[in-house]
């Protein structure tokens, strides 16, 4: 099935052509064959006038928190956390301790749809339900093929719940790997809290478990916040990606999140293993945290992520250039987000699933969000960057493997009303559960 997209704005950052004021796109089945100027001559199955849209190619996350979309608005803790461990301790780990399966597939649903709705098509999510966890990750990976969306899943192990919280997780991690790995659609990762929640004999117990293993990679929090590097130390560690490595746990398919406290050292290291880096500037301002270095993330090419913030990566592209701007001075540089976005998420997810996403070139998968922007402003092949982060919002219509999934604002295939009045009545059973066991904890 060979389907045009004629009579559209082309915006392709980092791509072999990066903008086109007036071009077609055509697609075979999933797969983008061509991207031109002006009109196509030769015969097709489907042509669609797009009428002057703006075009960019789906975007990814290259690190979500589905589990966290019904919290938005949720009640505020009693015990008000002073630092970033009490907001573990008092949030999200009772959050995920509430969470069922309803509720679960109600945060699947709703999160993706949100992602969707701004235009991205791929999630690398990092999932934890700690009382949910037989099979969350195989309805996660369903649940995004109702979308017809991209997805990686990995499982928080951790030991803060006991061995045999610990054991499931690691359970539910390795069977989605053996499910899924062969699958175009899923990449499954191994999903790990972050160091300070996981003894030495938990991380040994994990790398002898996927030494024999093929086309693993983790998906870890890692210097996040100082308290984990203080543990590393405490532990005999320098650091906290040392302390990874030492167990052999870093390699070419694993993803490392934060490092807002990572050293030189830990770059290099980073660097030698092949690992990828993901950055997320919005979820470090709102915790406190810290930043990290504009030095550290363009050595490392790091991706973007929302950490659960949003589904919205322009919008967190804007939201890291004024973060950072708010701390930096007149002339000094800064990280060019729209890179991390469009230039290294497209390289991770590339690597990561094994094949193009994340670009409007040939070969690349068919995935498109599309754009009724009306510039108040000239939009040419110089200035575009200013309009994706500041001009653009919601896309009017979403292809994903060559069809429509979003069509002139319409959610097609899904009833969007009942997905979101359910999302509502489970957030208020997933925050009575969490009012429960805070209570439990008093």
């Amino acid at each position: 099935m060979k389907t045009l997209l004629t009579n559209c704005r082309i915006i392709n950052p980092f791509g072999e052509i990066q903008f086109i004021d007036n071009g077609y796109i055509l697609i075979d089945g999933e797969t983008i064959q061509e991207i031109g100027k002006g009109t196509y001559n030769k015969s097709v199955d489907s042509q669609v006038n797009l009428q002057g849209k703006t075009v960019l190619p789906g975007m990814i996350n290259a690190h979500a928190h589905l589990y966290s979309a019904l919290a938005m608005g949720m009640p505020f803790p009693k015990n008000n956390p002073q630092n970033f461990p009490e907001k573990l301790k008092y949030v999200w780990w009772i959050l995920d301790r509430a969470l069922d399966r309803d509720s679960t597939r109600a945060s699947f649903e709703s999160g993706l749809l949100d992602h969707l709705r701004h235009g991205v098509t791929t999630v690398i999510d990092h999932h934890s339900s700690q009382n949910y966890i037989s099979g969350s990750l195989k309805l996660l990976a369903d649940t995004a093929n109702k979308f017809g969306m991209n997805i990686s899943g990995a499982f928080e192990t951790t030991d803060r719940n006991g061995p045999k919280v610990f054991q499931d997780s690691l359970d539910e991690n390795l069977q989605f790997h053996y499910d899924y790995y062969e699958n175009k659609y899923v990449c499954p990762l191994i999903g790990l809290h972050a160091s300070f929640t996981l003894s030495d004999s938990s991380l040994k117990i994990i790398s002898e478990r996927l030494k024999n293993e093929e086309k693993w990679g983790v998906h870890i929090h890692t210097s996040e916040d100082i308290s984990d590097e203080l543990d590393a130390k405490y532990k005999g560690y320098s650091s906290v990606i040392q302390r990874l490595d030492s167990f052999d746990l870093l390699n070419e398919n694993s993803l490392v999140i934060h490092g807002v406290h990572y050293k030189p050292d830990d770059a290099e290291l980073i660097k030698m293993r092949g690992t990828s880096h993901v950055h997320n500037p919005s979820s470090n301002a709102n915790n406190r945290v810290g930043m990290t270095s504009m030095e550290l993330i363009n050595e490392l090419r790091s991706g973007l992520g929302t950490d659960g913030m949003q589904g919205n990566l322009l919008g967190e592209g804007k939201e890291g250039t004024l973060i950072r701007s708010s701390h930096s001075k007149g002339g000094d540089s800064t990280v060019n987000y729209l890179e991390l976005l469009f230039k290294n998420n497209t390289e991770i997810a590339s690597k990561l699933f094994g094949r193009k996403i994340g670009k409007l070139d040939k070969g690349y998968s068919a995935d498109l969000s599309i754009y009724n922007y009306q510039p108040r402003t000239p939009l040419n092949e110089n200035n575009f960057g200013g309009h994706l982060l500041f001009g653009l919002n919601k896309p009017s219509d979403v292809i994903t493997r060559g069809e429509f999934r979003i069509r002139d604002d319409q959610l097609l295939n899904i009833d969007e009303t009942i997905l979101l009045n359910n999302a509502e009545i489970q957030a208020n059973e997933l925050w009575n559960n969490m009012n429960k066991i805070e209570k439990e904890n008093v």
